[in-house]
């Protein structure tokens, strides 16, 4: 049975604290490289997310521009086939100017 030196256990032993250097660093260089993928396909995620947000701010946007104008083109519609006269307009003015003055004039919180 061959017994080591003291030289040659220290070598050993530097030799396998070398070893688990090696090993320790390629594992942070996998951890890092795992980690840059996983950030850039969180990036790519939120591009898409925003996109998609936009997308759908626009349509939305789109469809309520559609409904006002439909909606604008009804009102005027009915508008122009009401038929008012001037005494009509006036009397209906009239009444509502004095609902307003004796509102504000009104002791009643109400």
């Amino acid at each position: 049975m061959q017994t080591q030196t003291p030289d040659a256990r220290i070598a050993a032993a530097m030799d396998r604290v070398l070893e688990a250097e090696h090993a320790t660093a390629s594992a942070i260089a996998e951890a890092q490289a795992a980690a840059r993928a996983d950030v850039e396909a969180a990036r790519e995620r939120r591009r898409v997310i925003l996109e998609t947000a936009r997308e759908r701010v626009v349509d939305l946007h789109e469809r309520a521009q559609r409904r006002l104008e439909e909606t604008l083109r009804t009102l005027d519609a009915r508008a122009a086939a009401l038929s008012h006269d001037d005494t009509s307009l006036a009397a209906v003015t009239d009444a509502a100017l004095a609902r307003v003055a004796a509102h504000l004039t009104s002791d009643d919180p109400a």
